[in-house]
């Protein structure tokens, strides 16, 4: 079935399908997770999983996430193996997941969070974000009414959780991990909670640690300020990989939300903004790219979020086989974010002097990556 989708999507954006010549090697299958690690009699739900196996034997298996959140990640292994980090599909399986709440797993469509639409103005004051931060606070809570229990546990921990299940389903006392975006706070999640059933993780384009909503919008307006606006073809947060990348806006949210604090009350986050803009000299007419941005400047689409967050908190520890990637000049994940895990966490880190997020397996580092991933020598 992901085949045939993957076919005909590339079909309709006229690229070639990733899944091209490697049909043979990508298996695809499903796993029981429980819905509430808190409550086994809350129920289940199922994860969709691939994995790509190598062309010689395998070496060990590296597990992979595309970041967004939300967005489908059983297509990654593929991506990889036509990368110029392709050379590790030669001796290791690479996995790929859909997170809960994504692609061809359980997920929970709130047609009610995409249809809030943004007023067409040309000056946002105050009034304006309030009103359109009341829609998003009530498609917030009709979402929440319709499925409450998986909207709650859409979050980074779970999906930590979910993850050492497939660790386990696949028969591996441990995993590497390569993670992107959003992908590297699930890798900080999962070595914060699973440090032993680690081998080697590589974390490219870093999260915020601290998972501060204020914080991280003025680390990013920090970063715009001196590097200029991000580039408009990459999606706040995610890989700019061509390929099959569909994203699940519901999980988005939801994981957004459920993480960040500081970031429901409508009146604080308009203030924040317009204190933010004049502090870093930028338009305040331009909203700051962060998932957790609404569509209007000084809005957020967690406007009054009906759960407490649970932020990952990384915590402090030396692990020698972690290796962190960061961007010199980009805006989407500034390479302080990278620096505060590196404090945090220990392990290697390498700041590339360019400024496009998530680019380590197209750029010239890339050879390195996959030596890193195959015998632990930092990257340089």
């Amino acid at each position: 079935m992901l085949v045939d989708q993957v076919r005909e999507f590339s079909a309709l954006v006229d690229t070639p399908s990733v899944l091209a010549g490697r049909q043979d090697r990508l298996e695809c299958g499903e796993l029981t997770v429980p819905l509430d690690y808190r409550d086994p009699t809350a129920g289940t739900l199922t994860l969709a999983v691939s994995r790509l196996l190598p062309t010689r034997t395998s070496q060990g298996v590296v597990v992979t996430n595309p970041g967004g959140p939300g967005v489908e990640g059983r297509t990654l292994p593929a991506v990889i193996a036509d990368s110029g980090m392709a050379a590790l599909a030669e001796d290791r399986t690479i996995v790929g997941i859909d997170v809960r709440g994504t692609g061809g797993s359980t997920t929970l469509h709130c047609p009610e969070l995409i249809d809030v639409q943004a007023p067409e103005v040309d000056t946002v004051s105050e009034e304006v974000a309030l009103s359109y931060s009341a829609d998003v606070a009530a498609a917030n809570a009709a979402c929440a009414e319709f499925d409450g229990p998986l909207l709650a546990s859409l979050t980074t921990q779970n999906a930590a959780r979910d993850l050492d299940l497939v660790r386990s389903a696949l028969g591996e006392d441990t995993i590497d991990y390569y993670g992107t975006s959003w992908g590297t706070e699930l890798g900080m999640a999962y070595l914060s909670a699973f440090p032993d059933r680690v081998g080697r993780m590589l974390l490219d384009s870093v999260t915020d640690p601290r998972q501060d909503a204020e914080a991280a919008l003025d680390d990013i307006a920090a970063a715009v300020a001196t590097f200029g606006e991000p580039d408009p073809e990459q999606p706040d947060g995610t890989t700019a990989d061509i390929g099959y990348r569909p994203i699940d806006f519901t999980a988005r949210t939801a994981f957004t939300c459920n993480a960040y604090t500081g970031a429901d009350d409508p009146r604080t986050v308009w203030s924040s903004h317009e204190a933010r803009s004049a502090r870093f000299g930028l338009d305040p007419q331009e909203r700051i790219a962060h998932p957790l941005s609404g569509d209007l400047p000084g809005t957020s689409v967690c406007a009054g979020w009906p759960f407490a967050p649970e932020p990952v908190a990384p915590e402090a520890g030396g692990h020698d086989g972690l290796q962190i990637v960061a961007h010199a000049t980009e805006t989407t994940t500034p390479a302080v974010w990278a620096e505060r895990a590196h404090q945090s966490l220990g392990g290697s880190l390498l700041t590339l002097p360019d400024g496009a997020h998530g680019s380590l397996s197209s750029s010239s580092a890339a050879p390195a990556a996959v030596a890193f991933l195959r015998d632990g020598t930092p990257m340089r």
